[in-house]
């Protein structure tokens, strides 16, 4: 890469420009990746520490009802769950939560945002929509839609919600009436997550594309600037394949950097922005859209480079 190399030294300020643009968009990449995993942990961290699969109610067009919508008989025998959005009220304080009635569970637990923000204790009195509860423990026990999450007995969560059927049944068996939804497809199950997520994803699979266009178009610029000296070099014994390799490793180097400066500044923004959003971090996903990055752009500087690599050097000295 000693052509690369040479050219990178030499037009520093072009280069520095362009790893900026690509750091800039890894960045973005990292931050939207790391809020719509916090997003979606924020909205489905409830029900994805259920024990397994369950069953929701037939929809009218067969597919399995959201945990908001079902409505199902108990079945002897079959842990049920009732799950409703309500209010938690404490004096004059109050928050919206969302109570989920266990037939197995015999304690009322509140996470501990909630328990603070209300001055809960275990031993607290408190009304959750029309049931008053005593507060067993306070531990983190997840979140849906967005919302914290108040776990307790069913009996419980019948007073409060004045509901007799129940939301779900956790079982594998069947049950008529009902669609089994395996536990890795739970989430699809909380109400507005399938719609936020996809649209979050488009917007980072939207950045990755943009990405390989500006790391395409630069080189396409910069190799139809340096065609006559390139061409020099081909008339002076230089392979296709050497101006190839070279032209690649000098796109991959730009990329490097551009992407390991986009992962520490995205890293440390969402460290910052975790203050006062919900973030999480999804090494899978960020690594997939980051490698998505660098495969696009060498498959753009590639397609830019190609002109260079085909041209007669002779006409190319001719122009």
């Amino acid at each position: 890469m000693y052509i690369g190399w040479r050219e990178i030294r030499d037009a520093k300020g072009r280069f520095v420009l362009i790893t900026g643009v690509i750091a800039l968009l890894s960045l973005m990449v990292v931050m939207l990746s790391s809020l719509a995993a916090g997003l979606g942990e924020e909205s489905t961290s409830a029900v994805r520490a259920l024990p397994g699969g369950v069953r929701t109610q037939t929809a009218a067009d067969g597919s399995a009802s959201s945990f908001t919508d079902s409505r199902v008989a108990p079945v002897p025998g079959v842990t049920s769950l009732g799950v409703a959005t309500t209010r938690i009220t404490v004096g004059e304080r109050a928050a919206a939560v969302t109570a989920f009635g266990f037939s197995d569970v015999e304690t009322v637990a509140v996470d501990p945002v909630t328990a603070s923000s209300l001055g809960l204790r275990i031993g607290s009195m408190a009304q959750v929509g029309a049931a008053t509860v005593t507060v067993d423990v306070v531990a983190d026990v997840g979140e849906y839609a967005h919302t914290p999450v108040v776990r307790m007995p069913l009996s419980v969560w019948r007073q409060a919600t004045g509901r007799d059927a129940v939301s779900a049944l956790l079982t594998d068996a069947d049950v008529p009436g009902t669609v089994h939804t395996a536990h890795a497809d739970l989430p699809s199950l909380v109400p507005g997550y399938s719609s936020e997520h996809m649209s979050l994803l488009f917007i980072q699979v939207l950045l990755v594309v943009v990405s390989a266009v500006v790391v395409g178009g630069f080189f396409a610029v910069w190799t139809g600037q340096r065609v006559r000296p390139l061409a020099v070099v081909r008339a002076m014994g230089a392979s296709r394949g050497y101006l190839l390799r070279d032209g690649l490793g000098q796109a991959a180097m730009v990329l490097a950097v551009g992407v390991v400066a986009g992962l520490l500044g995205g890293g440390f923004g969402a460290w910052v922005a975790s203050a006062a959003v919900p973030i999480a971090f999804d090494p899978t996903t960020t690594a997939a859209l980051v490698a998505g990055i660098v495969v696009l752009g060498l498959a753009g500087a590639g397609l830019a480079l190609r002109s260079l690599v085909a041209v007669d050097p002779l006409i190319a000295l001719n122009r």
